[in-house]
């Protein structure tokens, strides 16, 4: 994942739901955590699947301003259903965040 947002952005991050190049079949799915940085949010819960099989990662401009400029990893844990149920990670790569002259959130 090559991605550049800046402190104070305020949006859904993409991210593509796909295990070896196929939509996942999110019927074989439990849950979904993804960690940018130290923020976590699981799915289903903070983050949505839009209709194309997209996760949207909602930030909102406070977590944002939070971050420090830097590269923040992004890593996801897939769930599968199951007994037991089978846990897979995901290494996505970094999203680099940009200092924001302004701290104000609008």
């Amino acid at each position: 994942m090559s991605l550049k947002i800046m402190q104070g952005d305020q949006y859904a991050i993409p991210i593509i739901g796909k295990q070896n190049g196929k939509p996942l079949d999110m019927t074989t799915i439990d849950e979904v955590e993804f960690v940018i940085g130290k923020m976590r949010k699981l799915y289903p819960g903070e983050v949505v699947l839009d209709e194309g099989g997209t996760f949207l990662f909602p930030l909102t401009q406070q977590e944002t301003f939070a971050v420090q400029r830097s590269s923040q990893h992004v890593q996801i844990r897939v769930k599968f259903k199951g007994d037991p149920p089978v846990v897979v990670g995901v290494d996505v790569g970094d999203i680099y965040v940009a200092d924001s002259i302004s701290k104000v959130v609008l």
